[in-house]
C-alpha cells in the first residue's frame, strides 16, 4: 500500500504505472493482480489504507463523546487539519483528486463516496448535537457542513502551492478555524 500510495503521489492517478509500483514494492507485477483487478482497485485499497482508519478512530471519537460538543468540534476541527493539511498524503490524496480527478470520474466518486461524503457526515452530526444540546444555534452550517471543513483544504491546497516560500503556522491557522467557526456557531448566552 504504501508503494502505490508513494507512486501515484509521484506519477499521479493517470500516469501511475503497475509496473513502477511493484518495482518500488519489491515483488512482481503478476503479484498485484493477485490482490486487485488493476491499477483503479489498487489505488481504491491503498486510499481505504490510509484513510479508513482515521475515520474509524474519529466516528468513535465522536459517538463516545461526553463533554461539550464545542470541545468536540474544536477536536475534529484539528483532527481534520491534522489528517489532511499536516500530512502529506492527505494534501497529496487532496491534489491527485483536484488535478485529475474530473478525467477520472469512477475514483472521483469513489473519493466522495468513502471520504467526502463521511467526513461531511460526521461534522454534520457533531453540528446538529450542538443544536439538540442547545449549545450551537441553528445555521447553515447544519445543511452546508463543507462550511465547517473549507478552511482546512484551503490550508492543505496553500501548502501544496507555496510550501515553505509563504507558510502559515498549521496549528495557529487550524486555532483560529476552530474559534472562528465556534463563534459563529455558538448559541446566544453558550460557553465561550
Amino acid at each position: 500500500m504504501a508503494a502505490a500510495i508513494e507512486e501515484f503521489q509521484v506519477a499521479g492517478l493517470m500516469n501511475a504505472r503497475l509496473d513502477d509500483i511493484a518495482a518500488r514494492a519489491g515483488v512482481a507485477k503478476g503479484t498485484l493482480y493477485l490482490y486487485f483487478d488493476g491499477k483503479e482497485d489498487l489505488f481504491k485499497a491503498a486510499v481505504r489504507s490510509l484513510i479508513h482508519p482515521l475515520f474509524v478512530r474519529m466516528e468513535q471519537n465522536v459517538a463516545n463523546f461526553q463533554g461539550a460538543t464545542e470541545d468536540l468540534l474544536r477536536q475534529a476541527i484539528r483532527q481534520m487539519y491534522a489528517d489532511v493539511a499536516s500530512e502529506r498524503a492527505g494534501r497529496e490524496l487532496l491534489r491527485l483528486m483536484i488535478a485529475e480527478g474530473h478525467r477520472m470520474p469512477e475514483l472521483a466518486q469513489f473519493y466522495y463516496d468513502e471520504i467526502a461524503a463521511r467526513g461531511l457526515a460526521m461534522v454534520r452530526m457533531i453540528i446538529w448535537r450542538g443544536i439538540a444540546q442547545g449549545e450551537f444555534r441553528r445555521s447553515p452550517a447544519a445543511e452546508f457542513p463543507h462550511l465547517v471543513f473549507a478552511p482546512c483544504k484551503m490550508l492543505a491546497t496553500w501548502q501544496l502551492m507555496f510550501g515553505e516560500r509563504y507558510a502559515l503556522e498549521a496549528e495557529r491557522f487550524a486555532e483560529a478555524h476552530a474559534q472562528f467557526v465556534l463563534d459563529a456557531l455558538r448559541a446566544p448566552g453558550a460557553g465561550g
